[in-house]
């Protein structure tokens, strides 16, 4: 989740600041944490300090704790943006809905570490035998690949995967977008690109590998927050995220 230009990563458990050309970050403490878990949960909400200290029971935390861990936030923050949590005397804490939340990616996973490549091998393990067996599975699990897409003036392909049939007519077209989108980078770093859309249209996964590596080098990218709408994907994005160059 975004509070404007910063990034809340709970894995990582840091607030990172993606807006400038040298990315900085803040290790957020316990507190820290939990109080912008919070504050992100209830966007546009009073959140009071005594619910706050309620979520580190039986460990006691008082109120001047609370209130230290927001303005190591605010700093870290900066001026510009540091109004966004607003202290609500008496009350409690508020993050403004302005800083809201926007399509982000989740998860870029490179070839540096056998994880990855492992995960890159299940992954692609899985979407050979799909489109070895035509795609039919059990009676309870179907998957739709209307078929590969052409990426124009390169060598790359796009292959969508879809939950279902309706899935598939749903966001067929969106696809065929997508991959004029990618005709208009420079120059393609993949030549394979999965990409597979949740059937609420609210997530989109990729994964991302060359052939000629041996499938040794992928990349595995999570997008949440998309609200149905692909119009993020512009070709900024695209480079942002490692798709293409």
């Amino acid at each position: 989740m975004y509070i404007g230009p910063y990034r809340f990563d709970v894995e990582l458990r840091e607030l990172i600041h993606i807006g400038s050309e040298k990315t900085s970050a803040f290790k957020l403490s316990n507190i820290e944490f939990l109080v912008l878990d919070q504050l992100l949960a209830c966007r546009g909400k009073v959140v009071s300090t005594e619910s706050m200290c309620d979520t580190f029971l039986p460990e006691i935390v008082t109120h001047h704790d609370i209130a230290t861990a927001v303005q190591n936030i605010k700093r870290f923050l900066g001026a510009e943006h540091a109004s966004w949590i607003e202290i609500i005397a008496k009350q409690g804490y508020l993050l403004h809905i302005n800083a809201k939340d926007r399509p982000i990616l989740n998860r870029a996973l490179h070839s540096v570490s056998l994880k990855n490549y492992l995960l890159c091998l299940i992954l692609g393990i899985f979407l050979i035998i799909f489109l070895a067996m035509n795609l039919t599975t059990t009676s309870d699990i179907r998957l739709s690949v209307p078929g590969k897409v052409k990426i124009t003036g390169s060598e790359s392909i796009l292959v969508p995967i879809y939950a279902s049939d309706e899935d598939r007519d749903n966001y067929h077209s969106r696809v065929k977008e997508f991959a004029q989108k990618l005709a208009k980078c420079d120059k393609q770093k993949w030549q394979r690109i999965y990409v597979a859309p949740s059937s609420n249209g609210d997530v989109l996964q990729f994964v991302m590998n060359n052939i000629a590596d041996d499938g040794k080098a992928c990349r595995n990218l999570k997008v949440t927050n998309v609200n149905d709408d692909w119009n993020f994907m512009d070709l900024a994005w695209l480079k942002e995220a490692g798709v293409c160059e």
